[in-house]
């Protein structure tokens, strides 16, 4: 399936809320992704009907440098300073501004990161600050060993660290979402019986179809759904490919959110898509396939990404593409954004 702008339907009135969208303004530079055929990131992404994204606040995920709290507190200042100059944009305090963002037309952005423990530097007392500023959901881990727990890539998984505990008891307190994309099976389950929020997984797929290692695998699925919980299926091409080193289409994407469905019930899968449309070529090649090849595959800057669903554009024709599936109307609009929403109006209130 290819890309279409400008063909995709109107999303009627649900709510669409993307559980990584990695950045609507680029670290350091700060710049929004690049224009596309001569329109600009935001008017597409409103275009396409996208709600609210979750960004990543800091560096880990999205540039390369030191990730400590300067940075994230430099990222802060970026979109603060953007919120600004941007009537378009809505910065998301709580669930009503999700509802606020989709009655305006505007684009809610979720502050989110990816990777907590060298943005905190041993002290959990910066959570409080972080919500203050605006920080609603906070992913534990990235790929590697951390004091907090262990990532998907660490041979071996020795779970949730009791620094980890105490890290989840003030995110918890602050009530913000505790994020389990990218951790270990092991260290995910610790934390999903040991948070008293509901949390979710924003951007991962299914190992039962996929056995990339950033897969959940069944257990770790079954215990987020008993808590409530949400995995946004991602459409990054290595975790759901069907044959290894194919580029999947949409449909194989989809076939990720069905068996969620089918399995755990649809209340408990959504959309995070791990768009980064403002990737540099260098940083991919020299710097994130070189240190995680395991992740990257043999894919390319151009291919990384589901044939069908790679750009903001494409959230237009996720609607259809569900329908197709045979999910109901009231079925989509808890996929594309009503079950993160949920959770959100749990935890955020």
């Amino acid at each position: 399936m290819k890309s279409s702008p400008g063909q995709e339907e109107p999303l009627s009135d649900h709510i669409v809320i993307d559980g990584m969208g990695s950045a609507a303004l680029l670290p350091a530079a700060q710049v929004p992704p690049p224009a596309r055929d001569g329109r600009p990131w935001l008017d597409r992404a409103l275009a396409g009907g996208i709600t609210a994204m979750n960004v990543t606040m800091g560096i880990k995920g999205v540039a390369v440098g030191a990730d400590d709290f300067r940075a994230y507190l430099h990222s802060v200042h970026g979109y603060l300073s953007y919120f600004e100059i941007e009537p378009r944009l809505l910065h998301v305090q709580n669930a009503a501004d999700l509802r606020r963002a989709r009655a305006e037309g505007r684009l809610g952005i979720i502050f989110g990161c990816q990777g907590i423990d060298t943005k905190i530097d041993g002290d959990p007392s910066l959570f409080l600050i972080m919500a203050k500023l605006g920080q609603r959901i906070v992913q534990l881990q990235y790929n590697e060993r951390s004091a907090i727990g262990c990532g998907c890539l660490e041979p071996e998984d020795t779970g949730l660290s009791e620094f980890g505990r105490i890290c989840i008891r003030e995110i918890d307190d602050c009530r913000m979402v505790v994020d389990l994309a990218h951790a270990g099976a092991r260290t995910a389950r610790d934390a999903i019986a040991f948070a008293r929020g509901t949390p979710v997984i924003t951007h991962a797929n299914v190992r039962a179809l996929n056995p990339h290692r950033r897969n959940a695998p069944d257990d770790v699925l079954a215990a987020l759904a008993e808590r409530g919980g949400v995995i946004g299926i991602t459409a990054y091409a290595p975790f759901c490919e069907k044959i290894p080193g194919r580029r999947p289409s949409l449909d194989d994407m989809i076939d990720h959110v069905a068996y969620v469905a089918d399995r755990f019930g649809i209340e408990h899968v959504g959309i995070g898509s791990d768009f980064f449309e403002g990737e540099s070529l260098i940083r991919f090649e020299r710097f994130f396939r070189r240190r995680y090849p395991a992740i990257v595959g043999d894919y390319t800057i151009e291919t990384v990404y589901a044939d069908g669903f790679g750009i903001v554009d494409d959230f237009g024709g996720l609607p259809a593409a569900l329908r197709a599936r045979g999910f109901s109307e009231e079925e989509v609009g808890k996929v594309l954004g009503g079950n993160f929403l949920r959770v959100f109006e749990q935890v955020w209130g």
